[in-house]
């Protein structure tokens, strides 16, 4: 029991010692905007997929597995959203610098005077981590890109094991109101509120009611009906 405890200690010691981004930060660059929880838009750069990490898809495609899939790839969204919007970040690249859809890999980081990454002198946060750390992320490794895939492991149990984002009760399958997920705008489905804003095509729902001041502007002909077909 004494070593596992103190296997335990060292892991989350780890964590909250300084770590040392293995790569060159290049930077800053702004953020253009989030395209969903795992990729994002930068100037001069255009898409850039987060490497090392899978969040539920934030619309319908072949990938997607369903309505309650896209609701938590929108509060997913929403979360790098609130992390990034109006920022300027540092850009670490790997191995392969492209997918085969030509977006950029990378791993990004955001200078935080109490983050937990150090590099000249100065302290960031990594974002890939960060989305992992939250909740709203799965490992997700595709070699020869496996520079953090051990942080983000960890990072990922303790998420679970916390019950953080889609792994806490009011993200799992739940598309009542009041979970603390869902705007009060839209009483009979789960929308999480702005930002980002989303249009009727980025969600599931379809002729739902609709309540002010309906920040999403589902409701266009203010009928109190949302997404009419």
């Amino acid at each position: 029991m004494k070593l596992l405890s103190g296997l335990a200690w060292a892991a989350l010691l780890s964590l909250a010692l300084a770590l040392t981004p293995q790569g060159r930060l290049q930077g800053p660059v702004q953020v253009v905007r989030v395209v969903d929880g795992d990729t994002v838009e930068l100037a001069g750069l255009g898409a850039v997929r987060l490497i090392g990490i899978d969040a539920p898809e934030s619309g319908y495609n072949r990938r997607t597995s369903g309505p309650e899939e896209v609701r938590l790839g929108l509060e997913a969204k929403a979360f790098l959203t609130r992390l990034l919007q109006g920022k300027r970040i540092w850009v670490e690249l790997d191995v392969q610098e492209r997918d085969r859809y030509r977006r950029v890999l990378a791993y990004l980081y955001l200078e935080d005077p109490k983050g937990d990454w150090t590099y000249g002198g100065r302290r960031f946060r990594q974002v890939n981590l960060e989305v992992v750390r939250a909740g709203w992320a799965e490992p997700y490794t595709v070699p020869p890109n496996v520079r953090y895939t051990d942080l983000y492991l960890q990072a990922a149990r303790e998420a679970r094991a916390r019950g953080m984002g889609m792994w806490g009760k009011g993200a799992q399958g739940s598309s009542r109101p009041g979970s603390g997920k869902c705007d009060p705008a839209y009483p009979t489905v789960c929308i999480p509120p702005p930002p980002p804003d989303l249009d009727c095509g980025d969600i599931p729902f379809r002729n739902f009611k609709v309540l002010p001041p309906d920040p999403h502007r589902f409701d266009g002909d203010r009928d109190e009906m949302g997404c009419e077909n």
